[in-house]
């Protein structure tokens, strides 16, 4: 009995040392894989349809060296398949256990449903496969166990999902759309990774995706690690082989931009300059196993373990998405583009160019922003604003103060940026504390280009960060003369600024007051994306306005966060990500004074509401002398027009030059808003009745 037993331990050590069967994916899968009824080509799998998937499959062949192979590519385009037929010819010759992450559930329940109905289709694997395991309250995997092992496909929303599972066989779906963090444990697809440890050397890790964001994206980041390489098809009349670009992309465009009249689609070879139309994929699509000259050509040499690939909708085969499709979509995106909304082009750059949108260089740089601005002096209300609001942004050691005037639409003018040395721990009477420099410059006439004098009407301060009480001490004094304390809240789908403050206590000369100071909430992410889609207006409802004595670094802080998307529960969430270091002081500076013109309810006013504003504001006798003067009168501080890093030596903070005519100065020693802007609020909070 024991010889027994050795026998059958030897004979069990000798099979598990024993070398996978022979398994090239690319000729099981057309031997074997059946597409199953209801897939768009359903019938046996070919590789002349999509012969660029040959190159996936062979990497994902347990005879390839490869470790690790990525697919950043369009919308229902080569990745899902590839798995699913690499998964069946896996447990057909070289069974272990499979692990497959989507990002939500409904993804992984459509994953599972596609396989189970591969696995009905295709013979050698069907019978070895045990029934789907049902769901219940203790296990929400979904588990298909088979001979030699199980696959399993869940989501990577809990790191509980991951760390429980050894897998030879990993697969990440659509990892641009997958958390950031797994319940801060880190990125879902090294912990997947991880899984595949106990294979060292034999282990296969497959992420696929269509990419978001770039500087946000990890499908990226990962193609950039590996091979890099991208589909050559030869030219039909000169055998030039080349990527299919958009550059090289042609259709013809009309006066009117209408997409629906684009009757015709082509390339252009890079070589030759010929017309190539979309029925020559019959002849450039083949690779050299199918008779063809197409090839993967890699511009990299990666890490040694990963090779990466990436393919674009224009490579769809014939029966699929069509090159004219493709223009008429590429038409409207430009269209919307111009009118200052790309998020039609990230759509199209994600999922048909299957490339990462830069949303600075599409939508607006900080060169692009400084080569746009306009030569109306600084510090000067221009004609067609009317309401000036202020929003300082909260440093240790010192306050950044944007400030902006408003017309009808949310038109605005930036009139001025200024640095205000200081601690915001100083106590607000302090003489020089930074706190008695911002009132100054509250107090401060701003002349409009008719000659008027207007004051701000509101005014924000930012309570993040380390100052918090500081800002709350400083807020409670000065909320009757229009201050805001401000926090920003990142939740998408929060208004620009509540409806309505939250009472804060407040620390104040060493004790605690109950409820002392109102708190206003501000929708980050809704002004950000406000702003950010309005950059490149260059005038109408919205446009924002910049003179040209702002230097690059004002521009470089207004784009510095990028938006980025992620998925939660089926759901595109955007959310904006500021890169490390990255200074965006203006960018919030800008967003807070969009919430403080949401405070005055300017969002709301009418033409006729702006009409009756003006003829209370601005005297009809004004003469040009008037306006002289009121330029005098605008307020210039010295040193401080750059960033927070040109202060000037011994320069404690910006002062006022005494150049204010006496009738323009604020009285003292209680300043007080001026009675035009007392009006204009109580114009709003009588419901703009008078």
């Amino acid at each position: 009995m024991n010889a027994d037993g050795f026998i059958e331990v030897m004979r069990a050590a000798a099979q598990g040392v024993e070398p996978d069967p022979e398994l090239l994916l690319d000729r099981w899968s057309e031997d074997h894989v059946v597409l199953p009824k209801g897939s768009a080509f359903a019938g046996p799998y070919r590789l002349s349809h999509t012969p660029y998937a040959r190159r996936v499959l062979q990497a994902l062949s347990p005879s390839s060296r490869t470790t690790r192979v990525v697919v950043m590519a369009a919308s229902q385009m080569l990745k899902t398949q590839v798995f699913i037929n690499a998964a069946l010819g896996w447990i057909d010759r070289a069974p272990a256990n499979i692990l497959a992450l989507e990002p939500t559930d409904k993804l992984a329940k459509r994953l599972s449903a596609r396989v189970g109905k591969a696995i009905d289709a295709c013979d050698t694997v069907r019978a070895k496969v045990a029934r789907p395991r049902s769901r219940d309250a203790r296990n929400t995997i979904d588990c298909k166990e088979f001979e030699g092992g199980a696959i399993y496909i869940t989501t990577a929303g809990a790191a509980a999902n991951l760390a429980e599972i050894p897998a030879r066989y990993v697969f990440c779906d659509e990892v641009d759309r997958m958390e950031v963090s797994v319940n801060g444990e880190g990125d879902p697809g090294e912990l997947a990774e991880a899984r595949a440890t106990t294979y060292e050397g034999l282990a296969k890790l497959y992420h696929v995706s269509s990419p978001t964001f770039l500087g946000a994206s990890k499908i990226h980041s990962l193609y950039m690690r590996g091979t890099r390489e991208t589909y050559h098809v030869p030219c039909p009349h000169c055998s030039h082989l080349h990527e299919l670009v958009i550059e090289n992309f042609r259709y013809p465009r009309g006066d009117d931009d209408d997409a629906a009249a684009i009757d015709r689609a082509w390339f252009v070879c890079p070589e030759c300059g010929a017309e190539i139309d979309e029925r020559h994929k019959a002849i450039m699509l083949p690779d050299a196993a199918l008779g063809g000259q197409a090839r993967w050509v890699a511009s990299g040499q990666g890490d040694g373990e990963t090779i990466s690939v990436h393919l674009s909708a224009f490579y769809a085969p014939l029966g699929s998405i069509s090159w004219l499709r493709l223009a008429r979509q590429h038409a409207q995106a430009k269209a919307r583009q111009a009118q200052g909304d790309p998020s039609a082009m990230q759509v199209f750059f994600n999922t048909r160019l299957g490339l990462p949108f830069d949303a600075a260089d599409n939508s607006s740089t900080a060169q692009e922003l400084a080569a746009r601005a306009e030569p109306y002096p600084p510090r000067v209300v221009p004609e067609r604003a009317l309401v000036v609001t202020m929003f300082a942004d909260t440093q240790p050691n010192r306050l950044e103060v944007l400030v902006e005037a408003w017309g009808e639409g949310l038109e605005h003018w930036v009139l001025d940026h200024q640095v205000l040395w200081g601690s915001p721990t100083d106590h607000p009477e302090q003489q020089g504390s930074v706190w008695r420099q911002l009132d100054d410059l509250r107090r401060t006439p701003w002349p409009h280009a008719s000659g008027a004098l207007i004051y701000a009407s509101a005014y924000g301060i930012d309570t993040g960060g380390a100052n918090t009480q500081d800002v709350y001490n400083y807020a409670a004094g000065a909320e009757r003369m229009g201050c805001l304390a401000t926090k920003g809240a990142s939740q998408r789908g929060k208004p620009v600024l509540a409806t309505a403050p939250t009472r804060q206590d407040i620390d104040w000369q060493g004790r605690r007051v109950p409820e002392g100071v109102r708190l206003w909430m501000i929708g980050t992410d809704t002004a950000k994306d406000h702003i950010a889609n309005r950059l490149r207006l260059v005038s109408g409802p919205g446009a924002m306005h910049w003179h040209d004595k702002l230097g690059l670094d004002f521009f470089e802080q207004l784009t510095a966060e990028r938006p980025h998307t992620k998925w939660h529960k089926g759901r595109a969430i955007r959310e904006w990500i500021k890169p490390n270091g990255a200074r965006n002081e203006v960018l919030d500076c800008a967003v807070g004074n969009l919430a403080v013109a949401h405070y005055l309810g300017l969002h709301k006013w009418s033409a006729l509401d702006w009409r009756r504003l003006r003829a209370r504001l601005i005297p009809a006798d004004l003469t040009p002398d008037l306006f002289a003067r009121a330029a005098e009168a605008a307020p210039v501080v010295a040193g401080n027009q750059g960033g927070a890093d040109q202060r000037p030596a011994g320069l404690p903070g910006p002062v006022p030059l005494p150049a204010t005519p006496a009738a323009a100065q604020a009285p003292t020693p209680v300043p007080v808003a001026p009675a035009q802007a007392r009006a204009a609020r109580r114009t709003y909070s009588r419901g703009l009745s008078t």
